[in-house]
């Protein structure tokens, strides 16, 4: 779909460009294309189109556990049973508490588990991609 929408949009790219005089026409053929790719649906620095890209916490619970390569799991230390911090991973309450719906840079959770976060060395991409898309999408129960 993305590439047939760009098919439509080079005549309107085209135009422009024979209308700027002082640009090289293919830059900005290339320019305007590459905005163009990079504006779909891609949020931050995950593409939230591609999995893991979890819309429910059940779908979120599932992603970070099976994901996570690191020798300890999420919920190994943030289970009901371990619950460090006061933070229950498997617990949507708790969950929820940590996030602000629709912005994963404002979330606690994602910036725990983000490179420079205090989480980071028991996360990987595939977990962090999980984690702000989770938010991303709404952070759902």
């Amino acid at each position: 779909m993305r590439i047939i929408s760009f098919i439509i949009l080079l005549p309107f790219l085209f135009l422009l460009s024979c209308t700027n005089k002082k640009k090289d026409n293919k830059e900005i053929l290339i320019l305007g294309g590459l905005l163009y790719l990079n504006s779909q649906k891609k949020v931050g620095d995950f593409n939230c189109n591609t999995s893991p890209s979890p819309n429910t916490f059940a779908e979120f619970r599932s992603a970070i556990d099976t994901l996570n390569t690191s020798a300890y799991k999420c919920s190994e230390c943030h289970g009901v049973n371990t619950a460090q911090s006061n933070f229950i991973i498997t617990n949507y309450s708790s969950a929820a508490e940590r996030v602000n719906a629709g912005n994963p840079d404002s979330s606690v959770l994602y910036f725990k588990v983000k490179p420079g976060g205090s989480m980071n060395a028991y996360s990987n991409a595939n977990v962090r991609q999980a984690i702000y898309c989770w938010i991303a999408n709404g952070a759902n129960p």
